[in-house]
């Protein structure tokens, strides 16, 4: 094993999960699945050949609990009742025979559920959302927004501010779809906290303005996250390893999640037993710029540092994201600033990354960061200067 990255390459473990490597392929929606939210081949390929290229853990990304309500992409993977079951295990086992491990991320978009407003379905939220300015969607092509978004002027935009009973049916939601990604054979599951959808709008003082225990303080606005954590962990036992996915801040939203509601949030889901925290972060798409603020950063290593405040407080693996290269991976996990390394556009552009990494110590990630993959998310997501290439 190169020196280079001896830390990056050591196995892990996230509960009863053990790993490989420390190297996690990012949950990024990857928009493979069919329209009907099933997995098809496209998708089932794009799996499989990252873990032949070496990831320890794959996470498939936003998995919607409720299909086709809840959703944000045109081609959103359904985990929502069991016929789903069958094209996920084939993701798993085509996954599983190349040593990798895998696990699917559960997602409610909540207020950004694009599709529910494209269908006249209402959007669930905490509260009436506030207005956010944006000049954002001038950036894109009429061709791009038909794509995306679908017929958005057909319907009047409804809202649902979630009552007690709707709260339990999220809950619920949550639950029913571990359970059933257990079913098929996935090692684990990551509930999306994070970047505005449902349970972080939940975490965020900005976007939740209720006055009942689900309102007010971090340990009230947290409420939902720990109970849908208690009741995965019921549903599908103790040792199925469970994670969440975290803010570790709402930027350009004033009054939104601070690093030090971060660090609450994933104290308190680590005592109703997560199995481990990944942190991410969110800025508010006031301008097209935001988005290289966080999620998908363009500084380097723009989002350890809320990575590494919450390590501080955590006895369980915190996984870091944020481009990330690998020397600065394998260096973070040496200095003890995070446990795993999320890796999303490096992995896209290039698979077999992790492999080469363990055999060659002058390997570098052949992702230069362009985000010419950004406008591809809202069709089929791929590296645009991998040739000849959707899904590697």
């Amino acid at each position: 094993m190169p020196d280079s990255y001896a830390h990056l390459l050591q196995p892990g473990r996230i509960g009863t999960l053990e790993l490989r490597n420390r190297i996690v392929m990012s949950p990024m929606g990857s928009n493979f699945a069919e329209d009907d939210g099933y997995c098809g081949e496209r998708i089932q390929a794009y799996y499989e050949a990252r873990a032949r290229g070496g990831a320890g853990l794959l996470i498939m990304g936003v998995a919607a609990v409720a299909f086709p309500a809840g959703t944000a992409e045109p081609f959103q993977l359904g985990i929502s009742h069991d016929d789903f079951i069958p094209g996920l295990a084939r993701v798993a086992e085509r996954a599983h025979r190349h040593g990798a491990r895998i696990a699917v991320q559960l997602h409610h978009a909540g207020k950004t559920a694009t599709r529910d407003l494209a269908a006249g379905r209402p959007i669930w939220v905490p509260s009436v959302p506030k207005r956010s300015p944006t000049t954002m969607m001038a950036a894109f092509t009429h061709e791009e927004m038909s794509t995306f978004v679908g017929a958005l002027g057909k319907h009047k935009p409804q809202v649902r501010v979630m009552d007690l009973a709707d709260i339990d049916q999220a809950i619920e939601w949550f639950a029913a779809a571990a359970a059933r990604a257990q079913a098929a054979g996935f090692d684990g599951v990551e509930l999306h906290a994070a970047h505005s959808y449902l349970l972080a709008g939940f975490l965020s003082p900005y976007y939740n303005q209720r006055d009942d225990d689900y309102g007010g303080p971090i340990e009230n606005r947290a409420r939902l996250l720990v109970r849908t954590i208690q009741a995965v962990k019921q549903r599908a036992g103790t040792g199925f390893p469970v994670w969440v996915r975290l803010d570790g801040e709402e930027l350009r939203t004033d009054g939104g999640i601070t690093v030090a509601d971060a660090v609450a949030a994933a104290k308190l889901a680590a005592q109703a037993g997560a199995d481990a925290v990944s942190m991410s972060a969110y800025a508010t798409i006031t301008t097209g710029v935001a988005f290289t603020e966080a999620p998908l950063v363009h500084q380097p290593g723009g989002l350890v540092g809320y990575a590494a405040a919450v390590k501080k407080e955590l006895s369980v693996p915190v996984i870091a994201a944020g481009r990330i290269s690998p020397e600065m991976a394998s260096e973070g996990i040496e200095r003890g600033l995070f446990d795993f390394v999320a890796m999303g556009r490096a992995l896209l552009r290039e698979p077999d990354l992790p492999r080469r990494l363990a055999v060659d110590p002058t390997v570098h990630s052949q992702c230069t960061h362009c985000n010419l993959c950004m406008p591809t998310i809202y069709t089929h997501t791929r590296c645009p200067v991998r040739t000849g290439e959707a899904i590697g």
